[in-house]
């Protein structure tokens, strides 16, 4: 496997704990502020219903995102087609998530773009084992 292949796969594994923990931290915000934030007024329960629908939605988007960057660096380890496709979008879908996500989305963008990826991604199964 090539270096810049190597890199894109350690950004997107990266990239997924960083997605995953970013769910944990919604999850621990959503139980503190469920335990500590509240009130009996009709307004406080319809702000905290509101509150919690969009943190948990926060909560859904982040962990799938996580998963979908650990499949894809999956892929990308196996040298499959479709994890490049996979990875390549996760790496421009990470480039608006500044400043770390652009960081590692740019990496992972060069090292699946670049010729030598190509020309891995591109070799059969045999051409590909290392000794």
């Amino acid at each position: 496997m090539p270096n810049n292949v190597k890199t894109a796969r350690f950004c997107l594994i990266l990239a997924g704990v960083l997605m995953i923990a970013t769910a944990g931290l919604f999850l621990f915000i959503l139980a503190a502020g469920a335990a500590f934030v509240g009130g009996a007024e009709r307004s406080a329960l319809l702000g905290n219903a509101l509150l919690g629908a969009l943190g948990v939605t926060l909560l859904l988007i982040s962990a799938a995102a996580g998963i979908i960057g650990f499949i894809a660096a999956l892929g990308v380890s196996r040298g499959a087609v479709w994890g490049r496709v996979l990875g390549i979008a996760m790496g421009a879908l990470m480039l608006p998530l500044f400043p770390v996500g652009t960081v590692l989305g740019l990496f992972t963008l060069t090292g699946l773009l670049g010729a030598t990826a190509r020309e891995w991604f591109a070799a059969g199964p045999v051409a590909r084992r290392e000794p």
